[in-house]
């Protein structure tokens, strides 16, 4: 169990402190979520941060806006580490070629986190979706957040030639995500899926035809 932290540190002030609480019981819940699902009890969230369930309430009406507060935390920084930030033309590979790349070595270096080992299942994200519509918003959020990206790394492609010009990128930025949280659920049931294969075969059916 961690225990609040106690050094001689002070904050700075009131919202500091507040924060640095809200801080504390969103890294304890990421952290149980993974162990033990969602549904990890208010108390041992609340005793692994080393506050009280009144300090939860502060920040949080009720488990669903921590665990919506956590996926919306979590799933920025994996969006922002595979797909940029989304801004076209900030970032140099940007891509959808380079985004593959990405994905496949986060794959298989375990570093995403909806296939690493003990890590959450991706059905208990929808089973939590379909109790509640706070949890709800934030998976449709961030869905929507990963179509948005991967439409403008398509846009990066066929500026570069990579990618078919003929291609309406929205559409097929939504495509897309829905093969990844299909992948998702297969590798929920345990099904052996080459992801490098099926990667290439999206890239050719997106990629131009070469000439003659």
């Amino acid at each position: 169990m961690s225990m609040k932290n106690t050094t001689n540190a002070v904050p700075r002030s009131r919202e500091e402190a507040k924060q640095e609480t809200r801080e504390a019981l969103m890294r304890a819940a990421a952290l149980l979520f993974k162990s033990g699902g969602l549904d990890v009890s208010l108390d041992a969230v609340c005793a692994e941060a080393g506050y009280t369930r009144g300090a939860f309430y502060v920040h949080f009406r009720n488990r669903d806006e921590l665990i919506s507060a956590v996926m919306g935390r979590i799933g920025d920084q994996v969006l922002d580490a595979l797909l940029g930030t989304g801004n076209e033309g900030a970032e140099e590979n940007n891509d959808l070629l380079s985004l593959v790349q990405r994905f496949l070595q986060a794959l298989v270096s375990g570093d995403y986190p909806l296939t690493r080992k003990g890590g959450l299942p991706p059905h208990q994200l929808l089973d939590a979706c379909a109790r509640s519509e706070v949890i709800r918003r934030q998976y449709v959020r961030l869905t929507r957040s990963g179509i948005d990206r991967l439409a403008a790394a398509l846009r990066a492609g066929q500026q570069k030639g990579q990618i078919r010009q003929d291609l309406a990128t929205e559409p097929v930025a939504a495509m897309l995500v829905s093969i990844v949280i299909g992948l998702h659920t297969m590798h929920d049931l345990d099904m052996k899926i080459d992801m490098a294969a099926g990667a290439q075969v999206v890239m050719q059916m997106l990629m131009p035809v070469a000439a003659g």
